[in-house]
């Protein structure tokens, strides 16, 4: 469990760090766009990936230490014990919910894959590096 949460914590660290790093890239093309015209190519791509990191990478963390957010309406009106089985629904909820995720976002993976289709970010890195797409 120690690792578990060593690898949690290092992830919540990651998300930090993309955080820091989102406001820094929209402060400096805001800054290059106002003073020279010279905007940052990809800003909101960028932006984008590192919020949906920041979003993921977040969560382990939140959930090993239980403070995701909850709604403790039902909590104070029944036992400690049915409130025990709602956890457990929940988590079981949860996990049914990640698994369909996954299950359905493989193909759209695969398919990807297999049609060489990138993101806006990648290929406009790639055609300002000159490597093309």
């Amino acid at each position: 469990m120690r690792s578990i949460a060593a690898a949690a914590r290092l992830l919540t660290r990651v998300a930090a760090a993309f955080l820091l790093a989102m406001v820094a890239i929209n402060v400096l093309d805001v800054g290059l766009r106002s003073t020279i015209n010279a905007p940052i190519f990809g800003t909101y791509e960028i932006v984008e990936l590192m919020l949906s990191a920041v979003a993921f990478l977040a969560i382990p963390e939140a959930f090993l230490r239980n403070e995701h957010v909850t709604i403790e309406l039902i909590d104070q009106i029944v036992s400690k014990r049915v409130v025990a089985v709602l956890k457990i629904f929940g988590m079981g909820a949860t996990l049914v919910f990640m698994a369909l995720l996954t299950y359905h976002m493989v193909p759209s993976l695969v398919d990807n894959i297999r049609n060489n289709d990138v993101s806006t970010l990648f290929s406009g890195l790639s055609v300002f590096l000159g490597l093309g797409v």
